[in-house]
């Protein structure tokens, strides 16, 4: 049943030690020595926002980032109970945290279960060496490996792993071989993404300049192929385009996004949805902190759009094995918004791209694969 009063809490912890070839995110490098100024900020915030909405109640909190790992596990601490004190966290309520495996042990592994975190992402990206260099991350397999070990000893109750694929040079046969190793680690999610080559990060600029291969994206769709495949069979089931999980181990947090619920950002450049209204934290590091402690740092907030949050909950729901159902989104955003795109719809489910069963509308397994160019057309 939809909540309104009810939110998902996002933390962007925004340091990292490098950048990754990969990455656009809004991170800093090398200034870890601003982890307990950050804490302060991020207290500060979260107070506000308490002050501003009153203590509303929340269900899910994801720490991610940057790397949330790297920071000192007080500072974890220290953010669960600020986020206790500014929402009602209901009893049993997911707390995830990302990681990257070097900085998962048995030390860090026991301060995060005592902060309360029970649900864990390991950002693996590749079980090869070749692919770590590849896509620009620091450690090694073996360091994967160690941290999936120190996670389950350490009682963590849902394991989860990230991969990256398409990657320069990867083939069919080394992927395969990737995606048995990481079955065999026996993770209760699995997140798989393709090599993101829109935006401009130090791994695109190396393939324009014709130093390495540019992926092949029929390749990609290949590899995708046998990732629904191979984890399906290993009772890893998709339900999302790029996540695949055990039955009860699905991310809620992430969940709210793809289902059009409501979720409350706080740190550098994290986004909210709020009572209808949705608005961004300035990106740079240094400009949330000055805003964190002038009082609420959101910037601007968005003018009220009906079509286009039609068409973006449209999108984010048909990302989901059970697809989105056209009349509670019609009844929030009014029918001309969804009337709009009866079209494109329309077409897709001609195409087969789409299946249709009364109000609900679900992606074919031909359309997860072209869903990128589908979602253009409806938004």
């Amino acid at each position: 049943m939809r909540d309104d009063r009810s939110l998902g809490v996002y933390l962007h912890v925004p340091f990292c030690g490098q950048r990754c070839a990969y990455c656009d995110f809004a991170i800093v490098t090398g200034q870890d020595r601003r982890a307990p100024a950050f804490a302060d900020a991020l207290v500060a915030e979260l107070g506000a926002f308490a002050a501003r909405f009153g203590v509303r109640p929340a269900d899910t909190v994801y720490f991610g980032g940057g790397t949330p790992s790297r920071v000192p596990p007080e500072v974890i601490e220290r953010a669960v109970a600020a986020v206790r004190e500014a929402f009602a966290l209901w009893p049993g309520g997911e707390i995830s945290l990302e990681s990257n495996p070097e900085d998962v042990n048995a030390e860090s592994v026991a301060a995060w279960r005592a902060a309360g975190v029970n649900r864990l992402t390991i950002g693996i990206q590749s079980l090869t060496g070749e692919g770590l260099a590849a896509l620009g991350r620091p450690g090694s397999v073996e360091d994967s490996l160690r941290a999936v070990a120190a996670a389950r000893t350490g009682g963590i109750p849902s394991l989860g792993i990230d991969l990256i694929f398409g990657w320069p040079g990867q083939d069919l046969p080394g992927w395969a071989g990737e995606l048995d190793r990481a079955i065999g680690l026996g993770p209760d999610h699995v997140s798989i993404y393709a090599l993101e080559t829109t935006s401009r990060t130090p791994l695109v600029r190396a393939i324009e300049r014709g130093e390495l291969p540019r992926p092949d994206p029929d390749r990609a769709a290949e590899m995708y192929e046998a990732a629904v495949e191979a984890l399906a069979a290993a009772g890893l089931p998709r339900y999302e385009i790029s996540n695949f999980a055990r039955p009860g181990h699905e991310s809620r947090h992430n969940l709210r996004y793809w289902r059009d619920l409501p979720y409350a950002g706080f740190g550098p450049s994290a986004a909210s949805y709020v009572d209808g209204t949705r608005w961004t934290n300035p990106r740079r590091f240094s400009d949330y902190e000055a805003a964190a402690w002038a009082g609420f740092p959101a910037v601007e907030a968005e003018p009220w759009d009906p079509d286009r949050r039609a068409g973006e909950a449209l999108v984010f729901g048909l990302r989901t094995e059970a697809g989105v159902d056209l009349a509670p989104l019609a009844a929030r955003y009014g029918e001309a918004a969804l009337a709009g795109r009866e079209a494109a719809l329309e077409r897709a489910v001609r195409s087969g791209l789409a299946q249709r069963d009364g109000s609900r509308v679900r992606l074919t397994g031909t359309g997860f694969l072209i869903a990128d160019e589908l979602f253009v057309d409806l938004l």
